[in-house]
């Protein structure tokens, strides 16, 4: 008798939920789509997130990193790396890119210290 009960709710997993899900994705991705809707706006936005989360890293890398392990990293040294986050991702950003986050999200610099906070988040919680 369990067996069936098992055969049958694998059936329904397989008929009714699996392409359930495989359709809220597909709805996702085309609602995110329609948000973003110019192509190359898509593409620069990509770019500048990309370019947030490789200034994170290399800073960790070349100053968190080093602190850490000696034991020095404090506040004072969170807001220098902050500040070197946020350099290094403002020097590899194009103009057009820079005008294209002020016009669609305000303030640059606001933009990219939200990206930077976000970032760490993801990285610590991995």
């Amino acid at each position: 008798m369990n067996e069936i009960i098992l055969n049958i709710i694998s059936v329904v997993v397989t008929a009714v939920i699996l392409p359930l899900i495989s359709y809220a994705g597909a709805r996702l991705i085309a609602w995110l789509n329609a948000k973003i809707k110019d192509e190359n706006a898509k593409q620069q936005l990509t770019v500048a997130t990309d370019i947030v989360m490789n200034a994170v890293r290399s800073v960790f890398q070349t100053y968190v990193e080093t602190l850490k392990k000696n034991g020095t990293f404090d506040k004072e040294s969170q807001k220098v790396a902050l500040i070197k986050a946020k350099d290094d991702a403002l020097a590899q950003m194009s103009d057009e890119i820079k005008d294209y986050i002020t016009k669609n999200y305000g303030d640059l610099e606001t933009w990219i210290t939200t990206q930077i906070e976000s970032t760490i988040n993801i990285l610590k919680n991995k």
